[in-house]
C-alpha cells in the first residue's frame, strides 16, 4: 500500500514539471517579452529600495557631521549660564 501511495505522489509531482518549464517566467526564456519585463520591474524596484536607504544614510550623516560642529559665536551667547550674575 505505501510503494503505491509513494508511487502515485511521485507521478503526480514530475507530471506538473513539463508544464512549468513551458512558462516563459519560469524557464526564464531571454527573447520573452514577460521575461525582459520583470527584469525590468526587479532592478525598478531594487533601485526604489536603494534610493530610500541611501536617503536615510545620507541624512544620518548630514546629522551625525553637523552635531560634531561647534557653536556659532551668537550661539554661545544666548546658552550662556548667568546664574553667576544673580
Amino acid at each position: 500500500m505505501r510503494t503505491k501511495l509513494f508511487m502515485t505522489l511521485l507521478l503526480l509531482l514530475t507530471s506538473q514539471a513539463g508544464q512549468a518549464f513551458a512558462c516563459a517566467v519560469c524557464s526564464a526564456a531571454p527573447q520573452s517579452k514577460t521575461t525582459q519585463s520583470m527584469e525590468m520591474a526587479i532592478w525598478f524596484l531594487m533601485s526604489a529600495v536603494m534610493l530610500v536607504l541611501g536617503g536615510v544614510g545620507a541624512l544620518s550623516f548630514h546629522l551625525w557631521r553637523h552635531a560634531r560642529m561647534p557653536l556659532e559665536p551668537h550661539q554661545e551667547l544666548t546658552e550662556e549660564d548667568l546664574k553667576q550674575y544673580d
